[in-house]
């Protein structure tokens, strides 16, 4: 939704007094005055500086009216300071972009007064019959003598917890992040960031687990503000152990996140807000905020993702940055010549393909060791391992993936590992023509049984960490976990470019004997099949990190 659009929303009339669109332009008679015309010969020395704040600008169309009356628009961004300069004038045919004229009819501006959350105006058009009224906004909000403070709402899924306390100080350490001059290249940028009421519970139409389009849209419809869930595997299409996600440009705080590491949940949350203000990634430094990863160290922020941030997402003109201008990819990022320094990093909206891709059979070896011979050590990056692997398409993991799977291992780590293994075995079937990747992919996403059986694990684990939890914490269930491994698996297949993978995946959408998310998925999954079996894997994926922040 563009600030516009918004803007059109909020904006609120004291009276409700019909008018036609239709009416006759008031220049359908003589104009009653004269003209004058002047050249700006002003002495440099007394033209006053540039206007000092952070300024917005806005057009409204206030519909046909005449007569006078007080006009009340609702805008965020204004307060008492606030200092607004209002221009009035006959609309144009042809909505607010055609712009103004100067007809027979007088329009008159007699008092503009800014409130907390909007400004009102008196205005008085005099005509016989309703005519168009276009008003020009100028806001200027004064340079704060203190950090720009930013209310942020923010919401739970009932599965996991987060307390006030936990909000807020993840929301502090967002503020020191941008505050702090750390270093040679980084701008103090003086913004804070406070909790606007208790943390809410999302509604139940949420999914505690972000897995298809649907999900995220819900998720992000879901009212502004930070929205924490159990797990995000969909930022612009299916993904592995996403960190968070967010529009690139938006109206509004508006990020979904996962709970993390307590000293680097800050940097996700100021990392997906920036994307909220508009800023892509940021390869040049791995020190930045921006940077794809997350680091205790990434605290960085140069001059023009500083003026971003505090200019805040309402500064963001237009829509919703379109695909390709996201540039959310890599850029010129080199892959570690150690695969297992790749997978040792949390990348914070899934293991980048154009990264992992590049290595090669003897690396599988390596991630293979970690995966088979020792995965309590390395559980914290088993998604990133599987994941790597999938990528790699080495028919060498095809069968330690199944095991994998398969394993009575549980936690968090490794129920997302599980669901990265099922969706990145279609990328290995995709690089290799396993048909023993395929053939897995279809049962579990088709057998509810088999995936009840593979996520038991999971669901026993999951019920001891609400307990802990408390905080009215409630476990996912059987069904659910069960769900989401089905969900990945037909994913999975919709990456694995054959033939047979598609045709299983257009049956889905029509299986009785699936489960109901695995039909709604299906239909998703089906133009993902498409595009790969048609236009490939690796345009697949470069239109994916395109449509990366398209949301």
């Amino acid at each position: 939704m563009s600030p516009n659009d918004r803007l059109d929303r909020d904006a609120a009339l004291t009276l409700d007094r019909p008018w036609s669109a239709d009416a006759p332009p008031s220049s359908a008679n003589q104009a009653p005055y004269a003209e004058a015309k002047a050249d700006v010969q002003a002495d440099p020395g007394k033209v006053q500086p540039a206007l000092q704040g952070n300024g917005f600008t806005y057009r409204h169309n206030w519909g046909a009216r005449r007569g006078q009356w007080v006009l009340r628009l609702n805008w965020s961004e204004v307060n008492a300071r606030s200092q607004v300069f209002v221009a009035i004038g006959e609309g144009a045919a042809g909505g607010p972009d055609a712009g103004k004229f100067i007809g027979s009819a007088r329009y008159t501006v007699h008092n503009v007064a800014p409130r907390a959350g909007g400004v009102d105006i008196w205005v008085n058009i005099e005509w016989s019959s309703d005519i168009a009224l276009y008003v020009d906004y100028l806001v200027v909000n004064p340079v704060p003598s203190g950090p720009r403070s930013v209310s942020v709402t923010v919401h739970r899924h009932s599965s996991v917890a987060l307390s006030d306390a936990e909000a807020d100080r993840i929301l502090a350490d967002m503020g020191t992040i941008l505050q702090r001059d750390d270093t040679g290249p980084d701008v103090a940028t003086p913004v804070q960031f406070v909790r606007n009421g208790a943390v809410r519970l999302l509604p139940a139409t949420v999914p505690g687990t972000i897995q298809t389009a649907a999900d995220l849209n819900a998720l992000l419809s879901a009212g502004s503000g930070v929205k924490i869930v159990q797990a995000i595997r969909w930022c612009g299409g299916p993904g592995d152990n996403i960190i968070g996600c967010a529009p690139v440009g938006s109206t509004t705080v508006n990020v979904a996140a996962v709970r993390f590491t307590a000293d680097q949940e800050g940097l996700i949350w100021v990392h997906e807000y920036g994307h909220n203000c508009g800023l892509p990634h940021r390869t040049d430094d791995p020190r930045a905020v921006m940077y794809p990863s997350v680091g205790v160290d990434h605290n960085v922020v140069n001059a023009a993702e500083s003026s971003a941030y505090l200019a805040g997402p309402a500064a963001v003109t237009g829509k919703v940055l379109a695909a390709s201008g996201c540039n959310c990819d890599l850029g010129d990022m080199k892959a570690p010549l150690d695969v297992r320094d790749f997978v040792s990093q949390h990348w914070i909206e899934g293991v980048p393909y154009e990264l992992a891709s590049q290595y090669g059979e003897a690396d599988a070896g390596k991630l293979l060791d970690w995966l088979v011979g020792e995965p309590e050590k390395h559980e914290e990056f088993l998604p990133q391992i599987v994941a790597t692997l999938g990528y790699i398409g080495s028919e060498i993991a095809a069968q330690p993936l199944i095991d994998f799977v398969h394993s009575t291992r549980a936690g968090r780590a490794v129920f997302n590992a599980k669901n990265a293994a099922l969706l990145r075995l279609g990328d290995l079937a995709n690089r290799s023509g396993s048909k023993l990747a395929v053939d897995f992919l279809a049962r579990v996403a088709s057998d509810i049984a088999l995936a009840r059986s593979l996520a038991a694990p999971q669901a026993g684990a999951e019920k001891a960490l609400a307990a802990k939890a408390g905080q009215d914490v409630v476990a996912p269930s059987l069904e659910t976990l069960a769900s989401e491994l089905a969900v990945s698996a037909t994913f999975g297949l919709a990456l694995a470019g054959t033939e047979e993978a598609r045709r299983t995946v257009d049956a889905l959408q029509r299986d009785p004997n699936a489960f109901a998310s695995v039909n709604q998925a299906a239909g998703e999954a089906a133009q993902i099949a498409d595009t790969v079996l048609r236009q490939g894997r690796k345009e697949y994926y470069r239109i994916k990190t395109e449509q990366r922040h398209h949301l």
